[in-house]
């Protein structure tokens, strides 16, 4: 009779890797919400209404369908937050230049202050977390990030289309 050993550290299969996967960026995404708060609530603003205006902030300019596409969200949902943000004076429609029948979006100068808040706030909270890492994690962590980033493209292109 033969005996079978079991690696008691198997590698991950793609089940396990997509369950820890999202319960790590859940926890994360959970952790910088609850951090950023007080800076969402000072504008009286949802999460998908701050993605967008932190888009802004990064691509003064764009388009309602380039919005939507880098969100991962349909444009009826982007045009939904451009108008309850430009009520709210946080965002300002011009017309696209190039193609009158679109429009172009930029953040108010109440918006970027409070963007440049946010993202500070944001920072400041991965900062002190990444200082408790030894320096292993962080290197690895920085070495992961640009398979991270083509995980978020394929979310954004592919998630909901299961």
């Amino acid at each position: 009779m033969s005996t079978v050993l079991v690696d008691p550290n198997p590698p991950p299969n793609a089940g396990s890797l997509t369950s820890e996967l999202a319960r790590v960026l859940s926890r994360i995404g959970r952790g910088l919400r609850y951090h950023t708060r007080a800076a969402r609530e000072a504008l009286d603003i949802t999460q998908s209404e701050g993605e967008l205006l932190r888009l802004l902030d990064r691509r003064p300019g764009i388009r309602v369908h380039d919005a939507a596409s880098e969100l991962g969200i349909a444009s009826n949902s982007v045009s939904t937050l451009v108008k309850q943000l430009a009520r709210a004076d946080l965002l300002e429609r011009t017309v696209d230049p190039q193609d009158g029948r679109a429009a172009c979006l930029r953040l108010t100068p109440s918006a970027s202050e409070w963007v440049t808040q946010l993202g500070n706030a944001r920072e400041q909270t991965i900062d002190h977390a990444l200082a408790t890492l030894d320096q292993n994690d962080r290197e690895q962590l920085e070495a992961a990030i640009p398979a991270m980033k083509r995980l978020a493209k394929a979310i954004s292109k592919y998630g909901g289309s299961a």
